[in-house]
């Protein structure tokens, strides 16, 4: 009886080691892809504000037939 109960808990400990690991493994990816999101997010506002600023210097300028 003593055996049936040590294994067990033996396997109780051995998964909650096991999500321990895997939870620590998710967040770091989780913060890892934060990061980039992040960086993305910038990257395509900056796009945005140069993408706007070239189409408002070419419409004030004139062709050059005129």
């Amino acid at each position: 009886m003593k055996d049936l109960e040590g294994k067990r808990l033996n396997e109780l400990e051995a998964r909650a080691t096991f999500q321990e690991d895997t939870i620590e493994k998710l967040s770091k990816e989780l913060s890892i892809q934060q990061k980039e999101i992040i960086q993305l997010k910038d990257e395509i506002k900056s796009l945005k504000e140069s993408f706007v600023k070239n189409i408002i210097e070419d419409t004030t300028e004139k062709p050059p037939h005129y």
